[in-house]
């Protein structure tokens, strides 16, 4: 699981809550400023539906969790519980054992490029099955490269990898240089694709 991979295994930096995908509008806090249970109740008041992420470094991990409102506030609470205790157990350790999860299905459902916090507005690229995109990779490059992300000079960009169960959720790896404009690296972007592969082959 990409958990397991460097990208993860450091403590987390940050985390953040959105609700209905609204990353530009998400409630943001640093890892050595994290809310209270009452400020977050105060943020979700009776939603149905949260996403939650969370840095480590540029690279993230997300999910959204939708149900009865005090089961969303529940989710919410122990996404930041798991935070807390980061400092001493590993963050998915904490958050797998609080949600009875164990990190869910090795099989990634598909993957998008697109730009960190910025999802939705600019526009992201969509892999339908990244497990085989290296044996196009030249033509996913050029589209890449002509949309809308790969013109953005704004934000930093980013490679999802899509999981369906238990919950939906997502792994997010870099792949532009740290510093506008932000461009994309073909060579990570590579790697990046070599390493789902590599996860599929071992789920088998």
């Amino acid at each position: 699981m990409l958990k397991q991979t460097p990208h993860f295994t450091s403590p987390p930096t940050s985390a953040q809550f959105a609700m209905q995908g609204a990353w530009e509008q998400a409630w943001s806090f640093a890892i050595d400023d994290l809310p209270s249970d009452a400020r977050v109740r105060a943020y979700l008041g009776q939603s149905t539906e949260v996403a939650f992420e969370v840095f480590f470094g540029p690279a993230f991990f997300g999910a959204r969790f939708t149900g009865q409102a005090a089961d969303v506030e529940a989710f919410a609470l122990q996404c930041v519980q798991a935070l807390r205790a980061s400092s001493r157990q590993p963050f998915f350790t904490v958050l797998g054992a609080q949600l009875q999860w164990d990190g869910g299905d090795e099989r990634v459902a598909f993957a998008e490029i697109g730009c960190v916090n910025a999802w939705r507005s600019v526009g992201a690229v969509r892999i339908a099955h990244p497990c085989d995109a290296l044996l196009e990779f030249d033509h996913l490059w050029r589209t890449v490269e002509n949309s809308p992300v790969g013109r953005d000079t704004r934000h930093p960009k980013a490679i999802e990898f899509a999981f369906e169960q238990p919950l939906a959720q997502w792994f997010g790896i870099p792949i532009s240089d740290p510093e506008a404009p932000y461009p994309i690296s073909r060579a990570i972007m590579h790697d990046a694709l070599r390493l789902a592969g590599a996860l599929a082959q071992r789920g088998r």
